[in-house]
C-alpha cells in the first residue's frame, strides 16, 4: 500500500503558499509513515524539498504529537542522524460501516487499534443515527480526532455525496456535508465495497498495484484498485456489477431487470436454490457452485479486461468464503489464456466483518494526514 497516496508527492511543483505548506506537510507525514523515509535526509532525497523546510515541517508535526524521535540511527560518517517515527497515539479516528444494520462504529487509534465500539440507534432519519453514533464515540476519545470515516451503501460521488442508495431512500443525499454540519469534524465518505477493497489491497505485498474485492450478500458488488489507487469510475459506479444480466429469462431483479447476477450469485439467490433443492449439505453445496459458476464467468471477464492479478471474495456469511473462493478460482482459470491464468490469485477475504471499518478507517488516515496504514 506504500504507492497508494504518492499524489501528494506527485503534486508538489503545482501547489503554492499556504496549500504548497499543506501538500509537503501530507508528503513528509506519508513518507514516515510508509517507513520510505526515516531521517530528515531520507525526507529531504525523497520529496525533493530543501533541508530548512524539512526541519521546520518535522518541527511543526513534533509539536503536534503526530512526530517523534526514536533515537539516534547508524552513521555513514559524521554524527548519528536521528530516526523519526509516527506517534501511533496522537490522533484518533473514527470509522462507520453502514453496510450493515444498525451501522456500526469505532473509535480507534492511527494503527487501527480499537478503543470503543457502538451501534446506531434503529428506526428514524439514518443521517441522524449517523451523527448521534460518531457524538457517542466522540465523548469517549481521549486523543484530537482525525476525522470521521464512512464506507455507505449505494454509489457516492467524491465530494461525499450518496448519489444513490435505494435501500435507505437516498438520491443525491450529501451525506458527508450533512455530518459535518452536525458533528464539526471532518468527514469522508466512500462507498462500502470501495473502502473494503482499501483495506484489502493494504494487506497485499508492496509490488501488488491491483485489486479486485468483490462483496456478496444480500446483493453484490466490488471495489476495484488499479495502478495502486482507488478507481470509482466517471459516475461512481465502477464495480457495481451486480446487475449485468446473465440470465436474460431469468428472475426479476430488484433494479427492474430480470436475471441481473444478484439473482443468482448473492447469498438470497443462495439461499432460494438450496430450499429449491430440499436443503442439506448436498443442496448447499450444489446451490454454492451454480451461484460460483456465474460469478467466476462475470469476473474472469473483469479480470481479463482490467489485467489484474487478486481477486478477494468478501462472503457476509461464515462458511461460505472459502468454499465461493475456490469454485471462482476453478471457473476463472477457464475462462482466461493460459499464459494469465496463473497469475490470478483468489481468495477469500481474511476479516470480511471488519473490511468496511478498515476502509473507513483508512479513508480518514488518506484524507487528514496524508497517510498509509502505518
Amino acid at each position: 500500500m506504500s504507492d497508494l497516496l504518492l499524489g501528494p508527492l506527485r503534486s508538489l511543483g503545482s501547489a503554492s503558499g499556504h496549500d504548497a505548506r499543506a501538500v509537503n506537510r501530507r508528503s513528509v507525514l506519508h513518507a514516515i509513515a510508509s517507513g520510505a523515509a526515516v531521517t530528515r535526509a531520507d525526507l529531504a532525497r525523497l520529496t525533493g524539498l530543501a533541508r530548512p523546510t524539512i526541519s521546520s515541517l518535522v518541527d511543526e508535526l513534533s509539536t503536534d504529537g503526530l512526530v517523534i524521535e526514536l533515537g539516534p540511527g547508524i552513521s555513514a560518517g559524521g554524527k548519528r542522524p536521528t530516526l523519526l517515527g509516527i506517534d501511533l497515539s496522537a490522533r484518533q479516528v473514527i470509522a462507520i460501516d453502514m453496510s450493515v444494520r444498525p451501522f456500526v462504529g469505532v473509535l480507534a487509534d492511527l494503527s487501527g487499534t480499537e478503543h470503543a465500539r457502538e451501534v446506531a440507534s434503529q428506526g428514524g432519519d439514518p443521517t441522524e443515527a449517523l451523527a448521534a453514533l460518531v457524538e457517542e464515540l466522540a465523548v469517549r476519545a481521549s486523543a484530537p480526532i482525525a476525522g470521521v470515516g464512512v464506507g455507505a451503501p449505494g454509489l457516492v460521488a467524491a465530494d461525499g455525496t450518496v448519489i444513490e442508495a435505494a435501500h435507505l431512500g437516498w438520491s443525491d443525499h450529501p451525506l458527508r456535508a450533512l455530518l459535518e454540519a452536525e458533528t464539526g469534524l471532518p468527514v469522508w465518505v466512500a462507498n462500502d465495497a470501495n473502502a473494503a477493497a482499501l483495506a484489502e489491497f493494504g494487506r497485499l505485498p508492496t509490488e501488488r498495484d491491483a485489486l479486485v474485492l468483490v462483496r456478496i450478500g444480500d446483493g453484490i458488488g466490488a471495489g476495484l484498485v488499479l495502478g495502486a489507487r482507488p478507481h470509482v469510475g466517471s459516475s461512481a459506479a465502477a464495480g457495481e456489477f451486480g446487475h449485468l444480466v446473465v440470465q436474460p429469462d431469468g428472475l426479476p431483479c430488484a433494479c427492474g431487470n430480470t436475471g441481473c447476477l444478484e439473482t443468482v450469485a448473492s447469498l438470497p439467490a443462495i439461499d432460494r436454490a438450496i430450499a429449491a433443492r430440499g436443503d442439506g449439505e448436498e443442496a448447499a453445496e450444489q446451490a454454492v457452485a451454480d451461484a460460483a459458476e456465474h460469478l467466476g464467468a462475470v469476473i474472469a471477464h473483469l479480470v481479463a479486461i482490467l489485467d489484474v492479478g487478486d481477486v478477494v471474495l468478501s462472503v457476509e456469511r461464515d462458511g461460505y468464503g472459502e468454499l465461493m473462493a475456490a469454485q471462482v478460482a476453478a471457473v476463472v482459470r477457464t475462462r482466461l489464456l493460459r499464459r494469465v491464468a496463473p497469475n490470478v490469485a483468489v481468495r477469500a477475504a481474511q476479516d470480511p466483518g471488519g473490511l468496511v471499518l478498515d476502509g473507513a478507517h483508512a479513508l480518514v488516515l488518506a484524507g487528514a494526514l496524508g497517510m498509509v496504514r502505518p
